[in-house]
């Protein structure tokens, strides 16, 4: 089964719940104190997946995680409904997801993972940690970046 598929059945039921239960905000980063931030390698191999598998649009999804001894661990991808094409990727609404939301990803079908004037608004109005991949889609094709656009180093655990 094709990964997008998987995940396509499992969105739709995630997104009934999360509708059912009128959620309050989109990123809970405030409750957060850390030092430094962690991505699994599960979900890195999910986001180069995902990207390869959306191609030639847009993926998005948001990121999941908590704090362990100072460190941000982003550990899952959040889901929700979204438009996509070749040149951008938008939620079909801006309501809150889970609790636990720590930032978004989505993918850039070209050479470069540096944030559009698109994505920087998205980031300025939404604070968290932004993953922008770029084609191929290879893990070291990933890039993290504050709610100002600027770059930030996690590490892959």
């Amino acid at each position: 089964m094709r990964v997008v598929g998987f995940f396509g059945l499992i969105c739709m039921e995630w997104i009934k719940h999360w509708l059912a239960q009128g959620m309050i905000k989109l990123f809970d980063l405030e409750q957060f104190d850390y030092n430094s931030i962690s991505l699994t390698q599960e979900v890195l191999f999910s986001i180069t997946d995902l990207a390869r598998d959306c191609h030639p649009k847009e993926f998005l999804a948001f990121l999941g995680g908590s704090v362990k001894n100072k460190t941000l661990v982003i550990d899952k991808l959040l889901y929700q409904v979204y438009h996509a094409s070749e040149d951008s990727a938008f939620p079909e609404m801006h309501l809150p997801t889970l609790s636990g939301c720590v930032g978004s990803v989505h993918s850039h079908p070209g050479a470069s993972n540096r944030p559009s004037d698109a994505d920087l608004h998205f980031f300025d109005k939404n604070p968290g940690i932004h993953l922008i991949i770029k084609e191929p889609y290879k893990p070291h094709h990933v890039m993290a970046y504050d709610s100002k656009g600027r770059k930030i180093s996690f590490k892959i655990e």
